[in-house]
């Protein structure tokens, strides 16, 4: 059924030579701040890539580049956490060992 992750994807339609961001629908951008958006998503820069996307978008995609984003960093930083624990957790254990 549906996907529980959500992605972004930086996209170049050739065939018309259109530039866009993909997130619930597409959301136009010239080609070079969609190519710099690609770049910075690679390069895991998701504030970067917000920045340019919410310059470069049309005011009426505010909203939606700013929800999607917000929960993406949220998504991250659980998961982030959830690293961080695990491995406090294997440094308490090898303190308790010695």
């Amino acid at each position: 059924m549906g996907q529980r992750r959500k992605n972004v994807e930086a996209v170049t339609d050739y065939a018309d030579n259109r530039h866009f961001i993909r997130l619930h629908r597409d959301i136009a951008l010239p080609a070079a701040a969609c190519e710099a958006v690609r770049r910075h998503l690679t390069a895991g820069r998701w504030l970067e890539a917000k920045r340019i996307t919410l310059e470069h978008a049309s005011p009426d995609s505010y909203e939606e580049i700013e929800l999607f984003f917000t929960a993406a960093a949220q998504q991250r930083g659980a998961a982030h956490e959830g690293e961080v624990t695990s491995t406090n957790r294997m440094n308490s254990f090898q303190e308790l060992q010695s």
